[in-house]
């Protein structure tokens, strides 16, 4: 592990990359390790520009497991986890080009409270206002564990984002427009606001070329909105987070 964890700092990029999927590999041990990694994810290279070190660490750091064949390193868990050195990796990897990289980030969301996700909100924003350019098979996936993390928090600007995200004539818009509805769905009346957005979501899917094959996600528009309605007891809201600037600084 300290030969591997040497080889980080090496300037070939694809050796540091199999450095980091074998101490990945390696599994609980290798925890030692996991500054290193995060060090590396928020540093810049010229010899990277696409940043293909930093969407491999997403995987070896944060990957929950499935397709990949493998589990990130603090994936399950963030205890004993420098908070600063953390920050600035899911700063840094929110903003990177490739989306399955970005959607890995998103297990750091399962384990953070309001008040440690909180100075993360503006990236976490971002990542959900702008897609990755690349990798659009997976790019919804942390647009929607974002949606999910503000609502769970029951952040205000969460509930027209949900509609913003749903893309509906772009690929995977079915999958999409479900989960966007089902997590405006949890703020209730709090969303009573967005009720006339949800008729006219209802008019553009019942005219759109695949009005057939959506009309499970025309179902639930209504059912949305009945619930939305229904209910007299919306929950408190948090305002969204500042707006500005979004350095991401080397640790």
């Amino acid at each position: 592990m300290p030969a591997l964890t040497d080889t980080l700092k090496d300037e070939d990029v694809w050796l540091r990359i199999q450095a980091c999927y074998a101490l990945s590999a390696i599994g609980a041990p290798a925890k030692q390790s996991v500054n290193e990694l995060l060090r590396l994810a928020v540093k810049d290279d010229k010899n990277d520009p696409r940043e293909m070190t930093q969407r491999y660490l997403a995987f070896g750091l944060f990957y929950k497991g499935g397709a990949l064949r493998m589990v990130g390193l603090i994936s399950r868990s963030l205890e004993g986890i420098d908070s600063e050195l953390l920050h600035a990796a899911v700063r840094k990897l929110l903003g990177n080009p490739d989306g399955r990289a970005r959607s890995a980030v998103g297990s750091v969301y399962d384990h953070l409270t309001f008040e440690e996700v909180e100075p993360l909100l503006p990236y976490v924003v971002r990542a959900i206002k702008e897609p990755a350019p690349s990798g659009v098979m997976f790019a919804s996936g942390i647009r929607l564990q974002g949606l999910k993390l503000l609502a769970k928090h029951r952040v205000a600007e969460g509930m027209p984002l949900c509609l913003d995200v749903m893309d509906i004539d772009r690929w995977g818009k079915r999958y999409r427009i479900s989960e966007c509805l089902k997590i405006l769905q949890s703020y209730g009346g709090a969303a009573k606001p967005l009720v006339p957005r949800l008729r006219e979501l209802e008019k553009q899917l019942q005219n759109h070329p695949e009005a057939r094959g959506l009309q499970p996600q025309i179902d639930l528009v209504r059912e949305t909105i009945a619930a939305i309605e229904a209910d007299d007891n919306p929950p408190a809201l948090r305002q969204p987070p500042k707006k500005g600037q979004l350095p991401v600084k080397n640790v």
